[in-house]
């Protein structure tokens, strides 16, 4: 073709080629605020020459393909960038819960409560057989237990709505990964002709709220299809097959990967970025390490506190025909109480003191020293039991029997006897949970004996050599009091998600190791808020290059719209010139 018809066909090519430039560019201004959508343009090639007259005539302009303009490698480090972000954005919100739990302001905090807690035991030590002052530490003991087992509480419901948290996730990435698949296929099939720019803008967008719950790795096929995969090198989607995450293990909170087969596989410490890598890293890690923290504080406070107490006496012994009952209880062995570690099985293992009323005018007061030490941590209450009667029995004392009932130890008086303790070298009593003030093993546990009921038997003295004893005594009390100073061992964990739970000892007091708490929860916060704020400066960063790159701008596309059609107006023009010239060549004669 040559002439007029070849400026025809030229003109033509052109008309569609830039009407082809206006149908991108109106497709991107539409798309001007969709989410994922990157900027497309149309690639443009003069079509090859032809000979005539042995001159090589141009033949116009094909539009070859439409292009995406992206740049995979600034997609991928976005997207790492936003699931670290959304991971440590999770954690910093719930940070700030913890902060407020374990807030050292509140009238109510644990250091507040505990300050007074010793000072009731000073007011004790002053008035050791006032009323007021008793019933003042008894009920303050029951608001120190509640604000433990609240705090334990709040500790619990944290874990409860992260797993809630990251079950709802998991329904959502498996929705996700499904329609990736079904967009894989459909870009595999599309792409045979063409590569399919929003079929792959929507599977980007797919993509990144995927990485914005869970780790990922992607990897694109040969045909278009994207393989996806997360931890442990689980495959989360490879063509048009999609494997879902479930909520399994034991307990129902673990992250497990099932693949074609059977054989499910534990992801949960493998998960680190996004939503669910915060929310495992909190449940599993921050809030674990200060749960078991703060029930190590409540257990080595109960057992001070109780080791102590076990050494005294209250106002009067505790009274004839009476069975005084441990709040411990094992089935098996010692070793199985709570604080069944804590036994010495030694000779002078403790005081049993029992008085004589049976003439209530002259009462005798008589004592047994308990020897442990023909016993072990394989021993039962039942050969507890056995040993106390038998040395009862052999000091050639009566009233007072050692029994088991409902798997705790008991002492029944008779009723003209009377019984007490002092000089507990062996921890024994603590274990039992005989004559404590506190009962339970933690802080969700722990709450004020209820032998305490009767605040007579708070015991702010103690029994002396001679069996003597005085409702004045503050020996105890002043003991007890003087606890707030006194380091002791208390266990501090570290939590780690890959390496285990680790316990360690620190030696400290009770109040410095709360404090220390309270203070390593502000370290960790301020910790992640600053990665938060890391991770978000290079997000920005990120989105910036991103948008440089791949976003729609409307003053570049009104530029190519005018620009496209000014070359359609020309295009069209060429037409008309050419109708001209046709003319003009059918009016010759």
């Amino acid at each position: 073709m040559s002439g007029l018809g070849l400026v025809l066909s030229i003109a033509k090519t052109a008309l569609f080629a830039q009407r082809h430039g206006i149908d991108v560019t109106a497709h991107n201004i539409a798309n001007v605020n969709t989410p994922s959508y990157s900027r497309q343009s149309p690639v443009m090639e003069a079509k090859e020459p032809v000979s005539y007259g042995g001159v090589l005539l141009g033949q116009g302009v094909d539009t070859t393909d439409v292009v995406r303009t992206t740049d995979q490698f600034v997609e991928d480090q976005l997207m790492q960038q936003k699931s670290c972000l959304l991971s440590s954005k999770e954690m910093e919100g719930y940070m700030q819960i913890l902060e407020g739990l374990f807030n050292e302001n509140s009238e109510t905090s644990i250091s507040v409560m505990l300050a007074e807690f010793w000072n009731l035991w000073h007011d004790i030590s002053n008035h050791p057989a006032g009323a007021a002052e008793r019933t003042a530490l008894y009920q303050h003991g029951i608001l120190l237990s509640r604000q433990f087992n609240n705090l334990e509480a709040e500790l619990t419901e944290l874990e409860t709505n992260l797993t809630s948290a990251v079950n709802v996730g998991v329904e959502r990435i498996n929705e996700i990964t499904r329609e990736i698949a079904d967009i894989n296929i459909k870009i595999v099939g599309v792409e045979a002709a063409k590569v399919a720019n929003d079929l792959r803008d929507k599977r980007t967008g797919l993509v990144s709220e995927l990485s914005g719950y869970i780790d990922v790795k992607t990897f694109e096929q040969s045909n278009g299809s994207l393989t996806i995969i997360t931890a442990k090198g689980c495959v989360l989607v490879q063509g048009s097959d999609s494997y879902d995450l479930e909520m399994g293990g034991v307990t129902g909170d673990r992250v497990t990967w099932q693949s074609s087969g059977s054989a499910h596989v534990d992801l949960t410490d493998y998960l680190t970025k996004g939503n669910l890598g915060g929310w495992l890293a909190m449940r599993d890690e921050v809030i674990a390490k200060y749960k078991l923290d703060l029930n190590a504080l409540a257990k080595e406070f109960i057992s001070a506190i109780n080791h102590q107490h076990t050494q005294g006496v209250g106002l009067h012994l505790f009274e004839p025909g009476s069975t005084l009952a441990g709040t411990y209880q094992t089935s098996t062995d010692l070793d199985d109480l709570d604080f069944g570690n804590e036994i010495q099985f030694v000779a002078n293992g403790f005081k049993l003191w029992i008085e004589d009323r049976t003439v209530p005018a002259n009462p005798v007061m008589n004592s047994v020293s308990v020897d442990l030490s023909g016993l072990n941590g394989s021993s039962t209450l039942s050969n507890l039991a056995t040993a106390i009667n038998n040395q009862i029995t052999a000091a050639g004392l009566t009233g007072v029997t050692a029994g088991v009932s409902g798997d705790a130890v008991t002492f029944t008086s008779g009723s003209d006897y009377a019984l007490g303790f002092s000089e507990d070298t062996s921890n024994i009593l603590g274990a039992l949970g005989v004559n404590t003030f506190f009962q339970g093993v933690g802080a969700g546990s722990m709450s004020v004996n209820t032998v305490l009921n009767d605040k007579d038997y708070i015991a702010a003295a103690q029994i002396e050599a001679d069996g003597s004893y005085a409702s004045g005594d503050n020996t105890n009390a002043l003991a007890i009091a003087d606890l707030q100073y006194t380091s002791m061992g208390i266990s501090q964990w570290t939590c780690d998600r890959i390496n285990g739970n680790t316990e360690g000892t620190v030696t400290t007091t009770i109040e410095h190791y709360y404090h220390s708490m309270v203070s390593s929860i502000g370290i960790t916060s301020e910790s992640i808020s600053r990665g938060r704020e890391y991770n978000e400066v290079m997000v920005n960063k990120l989105g910036e290059i991103r948008d440089s790159i791949s976003a729609v701008s409307l003053d570049e596309e009104m530029t190519n719209l005018i620009k496209f059609q000014h070359a359609y107006t020309a295009a069209a023009k060429l037409i008309s010139v050419s109708d001209e010239m046709l003319e003009t060549l059918l009016s010759m004669k």
